[in-house]
């Protein structure tokens, strides 16, 4: 089990980082200025961030905080088209960025056997 377990810490530490990436991504990449993509990112970033941290640092082995975060995944490859992202940048930040938080919330979220 404690195999398991570092594979689910591994697995939230890359959804941290790119929650945290999420966050910054907009003043990096320069898009600050696409309202609509900037808060999605910056509020499914710090969403992303915060689930991935408890998954890292509880005790609690909560499985549907990275099951929370493979849907956010899925609300990042879409968001571009939902939200009518005007420039490809943002488009695809989001599209490789949700693919990322998918396969590794389900890497996390499978990792550790379900409790609470």
């Amino acid at each position: 089990m404690a195999m398991n377990r570092g594979q689910a810490i591994t697995a939230s530490t890359v959804n941290l980082i790119a929650g945290l990436w999420l966050i910054i991504a907009p003043f990096v990449l320069g898009f600050s200025e696409i309202t609509a993509a900037t808060i999605n990112d910056i509020v499914l970033g710090a969403i992303i961030a915060i689930v991935s941290a408890i998954r890292i640092f509880s005790s609690v082995r909560w499985n549907w905080l990275s099951w929370l975060n493979v849907l956010l995944g899925f609300w990042l490859i879409i968001a571009p088209f939902v939200l009518a992202y005007p420039a490809a940048t943002p488009r695809f930040n989001d599209i490789i960025l949700g693919i990322v938080v998918i396969i590794a919330g389900t890497w996390s979220a499978t990792s550790t056997p379900t409790q609470g």
